[in-house]
């Protein structure tokens, strides 16, 4: 043990002469856990708390403060976080978790990482008609988790957003199985404000689902960017959609599909304001133009369309001119 100890000193007085220091002080901090262990963590990542979350674990009181000894829960290890100190969640590599009451993310800044790449990734199921997670606080983000297919039908949503300042990163979501589907897939009520939705990889081929990303309410500055929208069967609201009159959303470098004919594929007939570019939009309306609902609010740049398969697309909506 005590050799032990002593390589990780070497190790912690190594980094601290080879990474720059910040603000007068080194990035690396050691604490003594709960639980007995030594652990140093970069302070330009955080300089909360650090939990950790694997289905080997126990949700019990003294857990999930490192690797070796997690909770099994990521409700669990929200419930042990600090509102505002930005405290931050590790799930671990292949960390498989069934939700039957939603996760609800209720202390402000609090960040859900998962670890692992691929199909090492975590991976949630829901299994009751509820939102897999809910985001309650601000300022708290979601990073690198697979949601799976449904365990149960009408699955409500894979996120809902609630919360100011939200960051969705990275996450992969499956909206059907045989004879199961959600809902929605991210939802966005009207205190959501400034939301960012970036890098989400969105596949349905089973059971027709309604919306993708849906802006439930007049949001303001919410940004779309990254996203892409596979899509074998159906979004009957489409696979980006507002109910509300949202505010300055923006929306970039995305694809969204909708396989459903006649049906569209982006819908603001609601009149969101705010901006779409470098976007492409792939659906079976019965023209390239009305696979988008403009409303009144948004202005678009660079964004193609087809409505057939094998076809390159088109600009839309209709060009402007003086």
């Amino acid at each position: 043990m005590k050799r032990l100890l002593t390589l990780i000193m070497a190790a912690a007085l190594l980094l601290a002469f080879t990474v720059p220091a910040t603000a007068g002080k080194i990035p690396l901090f050691g604490e003594k856990q709960p639980g007995g262990i030594l652990v140093f963590s970069d302070q330009r990542q955080s300089t909360g708390s650090i939990f950790f979350v694997d289905d080997s674990g126990t949700d019990a009181a003294g857990n999930g403060r490192n690797p070796d000894n997690p909770v099994a829960t990521i409700d669990y290890a929200v419930g042990l976080c600090t509102a505002g100190a930005g405290d931050v969640i590790y799930v671990m590599p292949g960390h498989a978790e069934s939700v039957a009451t939603s996760i609800t993310m209720d202390v402000a800044g609090v960040s859900v990482i998962g670890l692992g790449h691929g199909h090492s990734r975590p991976t949630i199921t829901t299994t009751a008609a509820v939102d897999c997670i809910t985001v309650t606080a601000a300022d708290c983000r979601i990073e690198n988790i697979i949601f799976a297919v449904p365990g149960i039908d009408a699955v409500t949503a894979d996120i809902n957003v609630a919360g100011a300042r939200c960051s969705i990163v990275n996450t992969v979501h499956h909206g059907s199985t045989s004879a199961m589907n959600k809902v929605d897939i991210i939802t966005i009520t009207a205190t959501g404000h400034d939301c960012l939705v970036d890098g989400a990889r969105i596949y349905n081929k089973t059971v027709e689902v309604v919306g993708g990303i849906v802006l439930e309410g007049a949001a303001e500055r919410v940004e779309i960017c990254n996203v892409m929208v596979q899509d074998a069967i159906g979004f009957t609201g489409g696979s980006i959609s507002d109910e509300a009159t949202a505010l300055m959303l923006y929306v970039h470098n995305s694809t969204f599909s909708n396989a459903k004919a006649d049906t569209v594929v982006a819908e603001f007939g609601n009149n969101t304001t705010g901006v779409m570019r470098d976007c492409f939009i792939n659906g079976r309306h019965t023209t390239i133009q009305s696979n988008v609902t403009t409303g009144t609010g948004m202005a678009f740049y660079e964004v193609y369309g087809v409505e057939e398969a094998a076809k390159n697309g088109l600009l839309m909506p209709v060009v402007d001119a003086e």
